[in-house]
Formats: structure tokens, C-alpha cells, sequence
């Protein structure tokens, strides 16, 4: 984790969504992976913590998907080309190596930045994407068609109507060999559970989404209770195996 500054190179907007490519002369903080975070200023007292869209070291470029429902993000969304930024960074683990297993990439919403970036680095045709969101407004235009993905919207204004989980479904009934994939994920807890519920028997791994205060793991803000104990999600996550969440045991509303 180091401080570093970031220059904004690029800004692409949908919606109330931005996508800001930045570039930096730190390229040794750049050795990032899908699920990994940096706390970028946002014009308040705390920084926030945007999770990484893609990042390459070679060039010095890193990006984030944000999206403006607050002060903070309200910041980084009017950020301007030659903008510059403080972060420090980046923070937290990684999902796993699937090993040669299919996997499900799913995301809801501003949860989609880990699934991008790993749908960059995967082996095509070992992973399917299921993006939710409420409304076509919800959905960034992030894949092209060279990358097998569906969209889910609840209202039906993009993608088939229904949830992320309709969406996993459908796959499974088209791609038999998805059946037994790993699930990769991040979105709303409401969405993850929703998840865990409808298929039990998959190994499902997801990107917490929590309040961050410090991002060090200091003002205890983004604990979590795991079956191994309280846990933080900025040092011992975000990634976790919804296997040893509490909500599991019922322990969890």
C-alpha cells in the first residue's frame, strides 16, 4: 500500500456513472488484481474507496467505475481532465485461481469493476457475466460482444427483465458446464445473498461492499463477522467465501 497521484487522462460518462482513466508515475503501486481497492480523495475529510475497473503497470494507467450518490462521489464523478487526485493504494486480496473451473462472474450495479477486470484476464470462454442493475441507467456499456455476458435489469429497459439470479439460472440451463462453476461476485449484500440462497451447492466468493473509514484496518468500521471470527474488510477482505459469513448461520439479518 503506497501513497501515490493521480493525474485524470480520460473521463467517459453514462448516466450518473463515470468511468475515470488516470495515469501515475507510482507504477510500482500499480501491481493490482480484481477486487483490490485504493482510497482516493474526495474533496472530504475521509477518502473513499473505489475498487479497481482495470489497471496496467506498464503504462502507469488505472481505472475506476464510480458512481455520484454522494458528496464524495459527487467529487470524483465532476473530476475533470488534468485533474489531479491523492490515493493511497492498492489494498485488500484477490479472488482465487479457479484452477481450470468455469466461473460465473456476476455483478450488480457499481459491483461490476472487480467482474470487469476480471473478464480481462481470464481464458475466454471459461467465464459467463451476469451484470444487474434496476434500469438500462444502472448498466454501463463496459462489454463487447466478444465477451459472453448477460444483462439483467428489473424493470426489463435493457437485457432480459429479472434479477441477477433469473440470470444464473438461464446460463445454467443453456450451458450445462456451468452448472458446477465457481461464482464470482459483487454487488449489493442483498444481491450476494439472494445468490447464496438460490444455489446452495456452488463455491461462491465475493467482494464485500462496506464503509471504509481509514482503509487500513484502524477504525474498525468495515468489520464483518466471519464463522472465524470479527473480521475487516479493508485488511482481511474485501474478497471473502460467503461460505464463512455469518449470514450463512442465520447469525446475519
Amino acid at each position: 500500500m503506497k501513497q501515490l497521484r493521480l493525474f485524470l487522462k480520460d473521463k467517459k460518462t453514462w448516466f450518473n456513472t463515470a468511468i475515470l482513466e488516470f495515469v501515475t508515475e507510482g507504477k510500482e503501486a500499480l501491481d493490482v488484481k480484481a477486487g483490490m481497492f485504493f482510497m482516493l480523495e474526495a474533496g472530504t475529510l475521509l477518502k473513499k474507496p473505489i475498487s479497481v475497473l482495470d489497471a496496467d503497470k506498464k503504462s502507469g494507467m488505472v481505472k475506476f467505475l464510480v458512481r455520484r450518490v454522494g458528496r464524495g462521489t459527487a467529487f470524483l464523478y465532476d473530476l475533470k481532465p488534468g485533474d489531479e487526485l491523492n490515493a493511497v493504494g492498492p489494498s485488500g486480496n484477490t479472488f482465487p485461481d479457479p484452477a481450470g473451473r468455469p466461473v460465473l462472474l456476476v455483478g450488480g450495479g457499481s459491483g461490476i469493476p472487480p467482474m470487469f477486470f476480471l473478464s480481462r484476464r481470464l481464458p475466454r470462454g471459461s467465464f459467463h457475466v451476469v451484470y444487474g442493475g434496476r434500469s438500462k441507467s444502472d448498466i454501463v456499456p463496459l462489454f463487447g460482444k466478444s465477451v459472453s455476458h448477460r444483462i439483467m435489469t428489473d424493470d426489463g429497459s435493457l437485457g432480459l427483465k429479472g434479477t441477477v439470479v433469473k440470470g444464473v439460472r438461464k446460463i445454467m440451463k443453456d450451458k450445462p458446464e456451468f452448472k458446477n462453476a465457481l461464482v464470482f461476485s459483487c454487488g449489493p449484500e442483498a444481491m450476494v445473498k439472494a445468490l447464496n440462497r438460490a444455489f446452495p451447492q456452488m463455491e461462491h466468493f465475493t467482494s464485500l461492499e462496506r464503509y471504509m473509514g481509514c482503509g487500513f484496518g484502524v477504525c474498525l468500521g468495515c468489520v464483518v463477522q466471519t464463522s472465524g471470527g470479527f473480521r475487516r474488510v479493508c485488511v482481511d477482505g474485501p474478497v471473502f467465501n460467503t461460505r464463512d459469513l455469518e449470514w450463512n448461520n442465520g447469525n446475519e439479518n
